[in-house]
């Protein structure tokens, strides 16, 4: 059995629901978060992988029905993801072949100037995924597979071991059908419908939705706000600040939003993102992944759940509430000025 297939089974056995191999040309001419060098000196080739994410979990926490419920699971499956990509480094030092495994997420270069804001990865596990043809990649730049959608959470490990490469999805074979309701599921719209943008690796060059800024995803996914501009709906942020289209009035609102968000009652559960200084952060969003379940009608599904969720007010004592758009808007008014300065 070659070590392609063992491996495979190594991974399928432990819960991957897909497995894919990509080499240095498989990768060739893409980002630097696509260099497999960086994570290891003489590395030949990456193993890729998925697990999924709970889907009645996913639902409950768009209908902001729970939280706590997602934020666990997408927590934990990421820790299984980091430790399973260990699992194949060991697998692959005891077969001969240098190896090191990867962090799932949080895992920035932290020498490059302004690193906490541009976030660049050590290694891409969407650039891996879609270059070994585990997956390709939705409008939103999210990575996924058929059957599943973008609702996984992708690991990888990079080894010196020359491995076959499996080859990258052809577009007609791609899990999105260019719905783009990752779109709508966006808070701060940080995805434009229309203007793509490319990345090339290897002999392949893929495309998915221009990003409008970063920042966007920065200041929502950070839980920093999450209204949208309709205020009908929000994240699960209580966040009601609005968001400038110029980059560096965005800038300096992220910088205001973090200064506030530290004055606030601490949100229960959360995690620690180190570039935020180990700030604890609730899990508020990631709508534009955990919507796309690569079914139009479940995603649509997914979308009016969120448009139909409320929004989410933080009480002055601490604690949540969902109300509807009109009913929160109000309430939110008749709060004490200096709490309600700390969220617009």
């Amino acid at each position: 059995m070659s070590l392609n297939k063992r491996m495979e089974e190594f991974l399928v056995e432990r819960g991957a629901i897909r497995v894919g191999f990509a080499s240095l040309e498989s990768l060739a001419g893409g980002p630097p978060s696509a260099e497999l060098e960086y994570t290891l000196a003489g590395a030949r080739s990456a193993v890729s992988f998925a697990l999924p994410l709970d889907r009645g979990k996913i639902r409950a926490f768009l209908a902001k029905e729970d939280r706590f419920g997602h934020e666990e699971d997408n927590l934990m499956t990421n820790l299984r993801v980091t430790s399973l990509s260990w699992e194949v480094a060991e697998f692959l030092k005891k077969e001969g072949f240098e190896a090191r495994g990867t962090s799932a997420n949080l895992n920035y270069r932290k020498e490059m100037d302004g690193w906490q804001i541009r976030m660049h990865p050590k290694i891409s596990h969407r650039y891996v995924a879609v270059a070994s043809g585990l997956g390709s990649f939705g409008w939103s730049g999210n990575a996924g597979l058929k059957g599943y959608g973008a609702a996984v959470i992708l690991g990888t490990c990079v080894t010196g071991a020359e491995l076959e490469p499996t080859p990258a999805i052809p577009d007609q074979e791609s899990f999105c059908d260019g719905c783009k309701l990752c779109v709508s599921a966006c808070p701060v719209e940080m995805f434009d419908r229309e203007k793509a943008m490319s990345v090339t690796l290897g002999s392949s060059t893929f495309s998915h939705a221009d990003r409008k800024s970063y920042l966007r995803c920065q200041i929502c996914c950070g839980g920093f706000t999450g209204l949208h501009k309709s205020r009908k709906w929000s994240s699960w942020s209580p966040g009601r600040l609005a968001i400038p289209d110029d980059e560096q009035a965005l800038y300096q609102e992220l910088l205001r939003a973090m200064a506030l968000y530290e004055k606030r009652p601490r949100m229960t559960g959360g995690y620690r993102n180190p570039a935020f200084e180990n700030m604890n952060l609730g899990m508020t969003c990631g709508n534009c992944q955990i919507v796309c379940w690569g079914d139009r009608k479940e995603t649509a599904e997914n979308v009016r759940l969120l448009h139909n969720s409320g929004c989410v007010l933080e009480m002055p004592g601490g604690g949540i509430r969902v109300l509807p758009g009109a009913e929160a808007a109000d309430s939110f008014e008749k709060m004490a000025p200096e709490h309600r300065s700390l969220y617009c």
